[in-house]
């Protein structure tokens, strides 16, 4: 697991990042994965591929180990617990303290987490085999899909990724699913190149919270699309 350096504005309101590389030779017995509980070890036996089960048990353990640490506790003794929404969150006691969420995609998860407020992060890789424009008419807002079109045709399916991760990372922070949200907002990218911070548009229900939330692209590897979203000061 890599500490990484989140966004300047992210910093500053006590938001930290990890990756975790995937490591495909480990089987679910090895001692890496010593924190799981009983039912996350299951949870990840039950993938019927191999690379599926490592995805599970790896972001999971990295997670026990920064949350322990964070807590001051064992990351055997990190109460996960998952509300309505299937949200994960910390149990009663400490869920005041402290939030995260994670994310995941082809060799890597992040991790985000950050006291006093939420967050929400995600992660997609460019490189996939992804008909992104197929996807526009449900992930992106009239606003975004101008702004994509207003690209060199080289710069458009990274810019689309850039977007999607975007979106998904202040939904996640707002805990209400992406499903019917994704196109009720927009983020669009800073005029000035030099700040990562995307600017929201016109937010609509079901997404009209994600107005309460900042977020920022950053480097998390290279072929990555990365951001991190969290609660507005």
């Amino acid at each position: 697991m890599q500490r990484l350096d989140a966004p300047l504005a992210a910093s500053r309101a006590g938001v930290q990042i990890a990756r975790v590389d995937f490591d495909w030779r480990l089987p679910l017995a090895s001692p890496a994965y010593a924190a799981l509980s009983d039912d996350e070890r299951a949870r990840a036996a039950r993938f019927m591929r191999h690379e599926d089960a490592v995805r599970s048990a790896a972001t999971r353990a990295a997670l026990r180990d920064v949350l322990g640490t964070a807590l001051g506790i064992a990351p055997q003794a990190v109460a996960i617990v998952v509300d309505a929404s299937g949200r994960p969150s910390l149990d009663g006691a400490h869920r005041a303290s402290l939030d995260f969420n994670v994310s995941h995609a082809g060799d890597h998860a992040l991790l985000a987490w950050a006291p006093g407020g939420r967050v929400g992060v995600d992660i997609e890789r460019c490189n996939r085999a992804t008909d992104w424009r197929a996807l526009t008419r449900e992930v992106c807002a009239p606003a975004e899909a101008a702004y994509l079109d207003s690209l060199p045709l080289d710069m458009r399916a990274g810019a689309f990724m850039r977007v999607w991760c975007a979106k998904e990372a202040l939904l996640k922070a707002l805990g209400t699913g992406i499903v019917g949200g994704l196109s009720a907002f927009a983020v669009m990218p800073p005029r000035d190149g030099a700040t990562p911070a995307t600017t929201i548009v016109e937010p609509a229900a079901p997404a009209a919270g994600v107005a309460a939330f900042d977020a920022a692209w950053f480097d998390a590897a290279p072929g990555y699309a990365a951001c991190v979203a969290w609660t507005r000061a």
